[in-house]
């Protein structure tokens, strides 16, 4: 199984990206072993979704300048506070569980919606 992640602000365009996906992955009819979640603004209460053996794919507004992010990647950025933007990195940095993330790294528009969930979907498919 895959668990999609969808992790984003609804009141705040761009961060709403995760949202945009969470909503759009609602409407279609998709296969029995993807789980869509819908992650809110992230941080430590979506631990408990890393707890089983499901394949994790989140989904996110983000600056990095790479679109996927692996466990490899998240290791190598430094944290210098704690606060609501570095608390789900600090659990993502602690996790002895594999993890992708595909991340909107520019700002985009609602009508493209669905060309970015037909790319997560293609990802999601080929974790399974």
């Amino acid at each position: 199984m895959v668990r999609i992640i969808c992790i984003g602000n609804r009141f705040y365009y761009p961060d709403d990206f995760g949202i945009a996906i969470y909503e759009d992955l609602l409407s279609l009819d998709l296969d029995e072993n993807i789980e869509v979640v819908e992650g809110g603004v992230g941080g430590m209460n979506l631990a408990l979704y890393f707890e089983d053996d499901a394949q994790i794919l989140i989904v996110d507004f983000g600056t990095h300048h790479k679109k996927i992010l692996t466990q490899e990647d998240i290791a190598l950025i430094e944290l210098h506070t704690f606060d609501h933007e570095t608390a789900f990195l600090y659990l993502l940095k602690t996790l002895q569980k594999p993890f992708t993330i595909y991340l909107c790294n520019e700002e985009y528009e609602k009508e493209s919606i669905s060309s970015y969930t037909k790319e997560i979907l293609e990802i999601a498919r080929k974790l399974v």
